[in-house]
Order: C-alpha cells, then structure tokens, then sequence
C-alpha cells in the first residue's frame, strides 16, 4: 500500500489495485506467498479513505461498486499464504486486512484499534467477523467498545494471538522475507491443500473437516 501521506489510508484506487494484485496472485500458477506491507514512517494503514468516501456523487454507488470488487472477501477466500507486515498505526480496515491474512509480523511500535463504534457506526469490511475470530469474541468487542480510549499495544495483539511476532522496524520486512522463503520451500499444492483445509473446514462439524482433511491427503498422494 502506498499512501504514505494518508497513512495509506485505502482509496478506491488502492482498492481496485489490491484487488487486481491479489486476483493475480491467487492464480499465478508459480507463487507461493504474498507479502502485504504499508509505505511510510507512520503506519501501516488507517482505515478507509473517509474524505474520498465523503466526496463521493453517490454513497450507494460507492458501496455497490466495493461489493462487486470486495477486497475483504478476497482475502478471506484465497487459498494461498498471506503475510502481512504491520507497523505505526493498524487502523480500521488496516486492522480488518491484518486480520484477514495467514501470518502477521508487527514492528514494536504498531498500534491497533477498531474506531468504528465510537464514531457512530461499525466495521463494514468485515471486521465484526474477522476480528473475533483472530483474537475471540471477548477481547473483539471489548476492543470494539472501548476502543476510544484504549488502543491496544503490538505487546498486547502478540498476547492475544492477533500477531505471531514483534521485531525491530528496521528488520520488519526481512522478517517477512526470512517467513515468505521459508514457505516457498514446501510445494504449492501442499500449500493450497492445507489452507483449504483449515479455512474450510473451520464452519464445519468436526466430522466433515476430517473428511475434507483426508480427501485432500488422498489428492496430493495421487499427484505425487
């Protein structure tokens, strides 16, 4: 993302782009992960483009359009690794994107909020959903309710499971880096064949997941 004087604040422009970047990858037939950072000193990301939105010639337009070409839902449903690296400030949909990606490295002084609720409405890009399922359902709206006054910490998203690491800004990225090569070591169909058992075998009984589970097993033996 790179919008560094908006604190990559996400347009439509941005959007659209992510969109088309992300569609790419998840059908590039050779890459193996994907790294998701923001540009600049101050922050990874803070939320949606608010003013953009404001000076749009028809909000209904505005949603209709972000519907058809939903970056949020992409994320959610690509079958591939996602790495996102996160510093400064994580805000709103920043949060949501975070939220929504496979493993998350944060610089020490990242800071996360939901600020949705305080300014008279909720998350739109699917973070009433993607949030609590990061960190469970009482932090989530804890955050969600109070997050006025009370940011939470890279400390504190490491505790709850919301981030698996915290480095030094300077070795941000190549942490990310040092993650990304690691991956590519393991054949893209195992790859695939393992997030699709874990994103979709998480909204189905236990019964139906190990079922999922050992069919795809069964399918990387017969292509191996």
């Amino acid at each position: 993302m790179n919008r560094p004087e908006s604190i990559n604040a996400i347009s439509q422009s941005m959007r659209d782009s992510m969109f088309d970047a992300l569609t790419a990858y998840s059908y590039d037939k050779e890459a193996k992960a994907c790294i998701i950072y923001g540009a600049g000193e101050r922050g990874f990301c803070s939320g949606a483009d608010l003013i953009e939105f404001g000076k749009s010639r028809s909000q209904t337009e505005s949603r209709s359009i972000r519907r058809r070409r939903d970056l949020w839902g992409l994320l959610s449903q690509i079958k591939k690794p996602l790495i996102v690296a996160v510093h400064g400030y994580v805000i709103g949909a920043g949060l949501e994107i975070t939220s929504l990606c496979d493993i998350r490295v944060s610089s020490k002084d990242a800071v996360f909020g939901m600020p949705e609720v305080a300014h008279g409405f909720i998350p739109g890009a699917g973070g009433t959903q993607s949030f609590p399922r990061a960190i469970g359902k009482t932090h989530a709206m804890r955050q969600f309710l109070t997050d006025r006054n009370d940011r939470m910490t890279a400390q504190r998203a490491l505790e709850l499971g919301l981030i698996h690491k915290i480095v030094s800004r300077d070795v941000l990225l190549k942490a990310a880096y040092n993650l990304a090569e690691e991956i590519t070591l393991t054949d893209l169909e195992v790859l695939i064949a393992m997030k699709t058992a874990v994103l979709d075998g998480w909204y189905m009984p236990m019964s139906l997941g190990l079922d999922l589970e050992k069919r795809l097993k069964g399918r990387i033996k017969l292509n191996n």
